[in-house]
């Protein structure tokens, strides 16, 4: 039987799905922590949900959608390809 190795793109690859899960991830507890303070933490906390979001839009535009929301017209919607959940995304940040 032979052994079948990964190419080094094939690893980055694997590691880019990681790390763009991560974000996300990183990105719904932010949001989550936002919703449930007040003051200067809500603040941090939008600030670091906005930040994983722009990595992951910017960084790995491949795997991410970008929608427009129809009733929040300031705002667009981000979301993980192959995923039916997006979080807003201020649309000014984009350009």
């Amino acid at each position: 039987m032979a052994l079948t190795r990964r190419t080094f793109n094939e690893m980055l690859e694997g590691l880019e799905e990681n790390h763009s899960r991560t974000l996300m991830g990183r990105a719904r507890r932010a949001n989550r922590i936002a919703k449930s303070v007040h003051g200067r933490s809500r603040r941090n906390a939008y600030e670091v949900k906005a930040r994983a979001l722009y990595f992951l839009v910017k960084h790995m535009p491949e795997r991410t959608e970008i929608r427009k929301d129809i009733v929040l017209t300031d705002f667009v919607v981000v979301e993980l390809k192959g995923t039916n959940r997006g979080l807003h995304f201020p649309a000014a940040r984009l350009a």
